[in-house]
């Protein structure tokens, strides 16, 4: 549940979130304490923040480490951050996409830490991260540096509330300017007019929510190939907009100082043709360089 802060609370995790110190640590916590509102939806995360400054209380005085409490590595094409209010199904999903075998609950902040799973998509993978319900600061940071974050939203709810808490999570923390997918669980439920819809426990609109997600990271997947062999897989994963330049670059920094020309397979009736370095690549083009 949002906490609903006002801007000193935010500062004031902001401070802790870059302090380097047990005392500026101490200092920014107790901050929080002072200006976090006090009301049923705050108190798991007032409770954390008050067991965090009497640990950090009982600790000598050393230097605090610069890295965030989660640091979870990069694996796969993408990683994306899931989002939502409490016991709006992001676990369920998170188990329906990857397979990953996860604790599920009808109570609420089921999920304490961070949970991480690998879906599959064609021939790349792409890394689900369930983000807890309890908005702690440590959780959080993971969004300033996933590729998307996808949206939760629970249809038995009040769909457009939660649409709006959740984007006041994110506008507090200046992070709207990342690429957002709403997506409506348990639609089973209830139906939910204007929103991609999806059922986690039915496993109802999952494949065309994994098309949604790979669309909205704005990638594409190249296969490249030598002449007479087939394609090698997995596929280079690189940004809309690519070229053949890029595809070279990655496979051998010689190919472009050697480069004659490149044949681009894929479903169209121009499948075989002969491009150059400049060529625009499209998902799923085959890639065979000549050099």
């Amino acid at each position: 549940m949002p906490i609903n802060a006002g801007p000193e609370y935010f500062v004031a995790e902001k401070r802790y979130l870059e302090a380097r110190t047990r005392q500026e640590k101490i200092t920014a916590l107790q901050e929080m304490i002072r200006t976090l509102p006090k009301h049923k939806g705050t108190e798991t995360l007032l409770a954390q923040l008050r067991k965090r400054l009497a640990k950090l209380k009982s600790q000598k005085s050393v230097k605090a480490k610069s890295r965030p409490a989660f640091l979870i590595r990069k694996l796969g094409a993408a990683q994306v951050s899931i989002l939502g209010l409490t016991n709006s199904g992001k676990s369920s999903l998170l188990k329906a996409l990857t397979g990953k075998d996860i604790e599920i609950a009808d109570y609420p902040y089921t999920t304490k830490k961070p949970k991480v799973g690998m879906m599959p998509f064609g021939d790349v993978q792409i890394q689900l991260i369930e983000i807890p319900s309890t908005f702690d600061p440590e959780s959080l940071s993971i969004l300033y540096t996933c590729d998307e974050i996808l949206i939760l939203l629970d249809a038995t709810g009040d769909v457009k509330k939660q649409e709006e808490e959740i984007k006041r999570v994110l506008r507090n923390r200046n992070l709207l300017d990342k690429k957002l997918l709403l997506v409506v669980n348990k639609s089973d439920l209830k139906s939910v007019a204007n929103y991609f819809k999806v059922s986690a426990k039915d496993k109802t609109g999952l494949d065309n929510l994994k098309e949604k997600i790979w669309s909205a990271l704005g990638l594409i997947r190249v296969y490249t190939k030598s002449p007479g062999k087939p394609k090698v897989i997995p596929p280079i994963t690189l940004i809309e907009g690519s070229r053949v330049r890029d595809v070279a670059s990655v496979v051998h920094k010689d190919f472009i100082k050697n480069f004659k020309f490149a044949r681009i397979f894929n479903n169209s009736k121009f499948s075989g043709s002969s491009v150059g370095l400049d060529y625009n690549l499209k998902d799923l083009d085959v890639v065979e360089i000549h050099a």
